[in-house]
């Protein structure tokens, strides 16, 4: 039972800023709706909903056993909700929408609380055929023995998993389930353990659908929040078949925020190199590392700065930038906290939190709910959650949406000029037709948004290769040297981080490259439609503009993070060293291996991300012309329709002095901008 609630609130502050602009947006923005014809309405509405369903997402990963699930279970203020064990096989993502409704559709309608997805025959093929990731590199790295293991665990789960749903598991694959409730025992049917030979007494729907879900949806209200939240909890990405990993990875894209979480008993140690390979990806502004468990800890007083410094050492030695904030906590203390219940926190940890607050001056004094509080670090999370989701993804839709309503509030104003005056477009366009004008620009930016897209992606692909190009060199140069030096003995080594280098170097001139060449052409588009709507406006409106859309936000390139089979040391590696003999073999097989592993990287880089952005850049830009087209079109009929019919249409909008009011209008909106 939550007894305290209001401890949610702590990141409130942060997002005050960016929930009153919203709200303020959204006001000028009904007022809009109010005043104008009904195409321009439902432009705003639409404007209006971008606005209210905003919900930022947050995504958790890290170590098994870290603490995640009890940390989300915390932040969603529903303890115990989210099983914490989940065995190899289980590889569900669970994301809890806060303070949002499903989508009103046949498989999740409006009242639905939760929503189970399970893997598509494709997906489960992949697994239970190839071995999954780990499968696909054991291949390519000609690593037989290991395969040949793979394969028996796969067939043992397929077997497990065919026994448990019986005649319905067919039926079941790419399916979804939903329900208008949650609690522990669906979520256990669903995410957690199945049929271990160790649960004991455990309820038999325990884990039934577990081997077959890909995810896990929630619903859920919690008032204290002031922001809507994509809360998303990831498996730990240590696993056996990298399933994990691979939803971990394909989960950060699109994401806000990265909550690394990692144990204070084993922070970012050297071998967990999968995580730090997903860290290095992002910027270090998306990244927060929450320290679970120090109320596990003998003296945390002492301890907490050693473990500082020891994951900023790692960070460094990585390659990883380790300016990024660093908060301590304990879910358990938080849970405590927020249910008013102590009964359930050992002695050591209650020893432990009362030698942490007495030796805080400031929790000291705090009444014990307050002190534990403070001294879980949840507020310190849910401040630096909130100011990042203030700085980054809520501006961002706050200055598109504020750019979408100036353009829209301009071509309001722009119509009733037009319908006002009975004069017809006699302005400097080749034919005297805005139509024709507007829809050659169209045409023309149109091909120029075509080769710029192809130029990016090609100037991309030649930066990929030509990193892939000089490590290969490099790498084949120091094992020549090496076998020259030491012959056959031993085992060498060559670490790939530096192709991830190159490559995100390569991917960084890319986003730069958006950046700057999509907003020229953009710039010089919104230009070319300006010039359009003065022909036909003439001096009855001089103050008249036209923004140009913001260039697509080019995601990290999180693809960079997936374990490749340069990775993959140890036995297996030996096992590729001792299957070579003779220089050439060595130089010519370990060549192919690195440009096999480069170009598995660049084609998720290229096919995956990129596309994504290049396709963004394309529909942004005709949806942006299909408006202005649409709105010179009935602009150009209204100055046909003759000025008696125009007045009679838009009296009772006249009658209100909207011109001033959009005026208004747009002042505001420039100002809420500044």
């Amino acid at each position: 039972m939550v007894k305290n609630a209001h401890l949610l609130s702590a990141g409130n502050e942060a997002t005050a800023k960016a929930t009153e602009s919203f709200a303020k947006l959204s006001r000028r923005l009904e007022q809009l709706e109010s005043l104008s014809d009904q195409r321009t309405a439902a432009r705003a509405a639409a404007l209006r909903g971008k606005l209210k369903e905003f919900a930022a997402k947050v995504t958790l990963v890290g170590q098994v056993k870290a603490g995640k699930s009890a940390l989300t279970n915390v932040l969603i203020g529903s303890p115990g909700l989210l099983p914490s064990d989940v065995n190899p096989w289980t590889s569900v993502v669970t994301t809890a929408m806060i303070n949002t409704k499903a989508s009103a559709d046949n498989s999740a309608p409006e009242a639905t609380k939760a929503q189970f997805t399970f893997f598509d025959k494709n997906e489960w093929s992949n697994l239970v055929v190839g071995g999954g990731r780990l499968g696909e590199l054991a291949e390519r790295a000609g690593a037989p023995e290991e395969m040949q293991g793979i394969q028996k665990q796969v067939e043992a789960m397929r077997r497990a998993t065919e026994k448990r749903l019986g005649k319905h598991f067919e039926l079941l694959l790419g399916q979804s389930h939903s329900y208008g409730y949650v609690d522990t025992e669906l979520m256990e049917r669903y995410v957690c353990l199945g049929d271990d030979p160790d649960m004991g007494d455990v309820n038999a729907k325990t884990g039934r659908f577990a081997d077959i879900t890909k995810s896990a949806d929630l619903y859920l209200d919690i008032p204290a929040y002031a922001m809507p939240l994509q809360l998303c909890d990831t498996p730990g990405v240590n696993d056996t078949f990298m399933m994990r990993e691979q939803i971990t990875i394909r989960s950060l894209r699109g994401s806000e925020i990265c909550v690394v979480v990692l144990s204070a008993h084993q922070a970012l140690t050297t071998t967990d190199m999968a995580l730090m390979r997903i860290i290095s990806t992002l910027d270090k502004r998306q990244t927060i590392i929450f320290v679970n468990r120090v109320d596990e800890l003998s003296a945390p007083v002492e301890q907490i700065p050693e473990i500082r410094d020891g994951i900023l050492a790692t960070l460094k030695a990585n390659r990883i930038d380790s300016d990024v904030s660093v908060i301590f906590g304990s879910a358990i203390w938080a849970e405590a906290a927020l249910t008013g219940e102590f009964d359930n926190v050992s002695a050591d940890s209650k020893a432990c939190l009362d030698t942490y607050i007495d030796s805080q001056p400031d929790l000291a004094q705090m009444d014990i709910v307050d002190a534990t509080w403070a001294a879980s670090g949840l507020p310190a999370l849910l401040q630096s959650i909130g100011e990042r989701i203030c700085e980054g993804s809520a501006q961002r839709l706050y200055s598109r949406v504020c750019r979408s309503a100036r353009n829209l509030t301009n071509e309001a104003r722009a119509t009733i000029v037009s319908r006002r005056s009975a004069e017809s477009c006699k302005a400097d366009i080749p034919g005297d037709d805005p139509v024709q004008a507007i829809d050659d620009i169209t045409k023309r930016f149109s091909q120029q948004i075509d080769e710029l897209t192809k130029g990016l992606r090609s100037d991309l692909r030649a930066r990929l290769d030509t990193a892939q190009s000089g490590f290969v060199k490099r790498a084949t140069d120091s094992l020549i040297a090496y076998l020259e030096k030491f012959g056959e003995q031993g085992t060498w080594n060559y670490d790939p981080a530096g192709l991830r280098v190159l490559q995100r170097a390569a991917y960084s001139n890319f986003s730069r490259a958006v950046r700057s060449r999509t907003t020229k052409l953009y710039d010089e588009a919104a230009n070319s439609v300006e010039a359009v709507y003065r022909a036909v406006l003439g001096d009855n409106l001089p103050d008249f503009q036209i923004e140009a859309p913001h260039p697509p936000v080019v995601p990290p390139p999180v693809g960079l993070g997936k374990t490749i089979a340069l990775d993959l040391q140890s036995s297996w590696w030996r096992t590729w060293w001792q299957k070579r003999r003779g220089f050439e073999a060595f130089a010519n097989d370990y060549a192919h291996l690195i440009r096999a592993e480069a170009a598995s990287i660049a084609q998720d880089l290229e096919d995956v991300q990129a596309a994504a952005v290049l396709e963004s850049i394309r529909s942004t830009f005709k949806a942006f012309m299909g408006e202005h087209q649409e709105t010179i079109r009935r602009l150009q009929n209204d100055a046909e329709q003759g000025r008696a019919q125009a007045i009679d249409t838009l009296a009772a909008v006249q009658s209100t002095d909207a011109q001033s009011i959009f005026g208004e209008i747009l002042r505001d909106l420039e100002d809420e901008a500044a």
